[in-house]
């Protein structure tokens, strides 16, 4: 199995250096978090299932997990037709900093945490109607 340090090497240099600036963002700012390789892409664990960056045709997509609890506070995450993974796609390393990643990162955790504390599912089975 390939490493995460194969997986941003194998890349252009553009997005190998876009990679590189997220993977420090993340592992700098979410102490105890955890990175491995998981469906061929690099994956980032902190209270469960947590982020991922992967390589696209469109850039490179900064996803977490629990990205549509995170839709309201940052409008600039895209759920797509997804049920609960939400996107930032990073073309250049200037949208690192359009798309306010570093408060994105850091709300995201504390919320991974949070709902892990309350025994929140990332995904709901059933709605109760009221």
């Amino acid at each position: 199995m390939r490493s995460v340090d194969e997986y941003i090497e194998s890349l252009p240099d553009e997005r190998r250096e876009i990679c590189e600036i997220v993977r420090e963002l993340i592992l700098e700012n979410v102490l105890g978090i955890t990175e491995k390789v998981s469906f061929k892409i690099p994956f980032y664990h902190y209270f469960g299932m947590f982020m991922y960056i992967n390589n696209t045709k469109e850039g490179i997509d900064v996803a977490f997990c629990r990205g549509k609890d995170l839709l309201e506070e940052f409008p600039q995450l895209n759920i797509k037709n997804r049920a609960t993974i939400a996107t930032v796609t990073i073309q250049n390393k200037n949208d690192i900093t359009k798309f306010n990643l570093l408060p994105l990162i850091v709300t995201a955790a504390a919320w991974n945490e949070e709902a892990k504390r309350l025994k929140i599912p990332m995904v709901m089975t059933s709605r109760k109607k009221k």
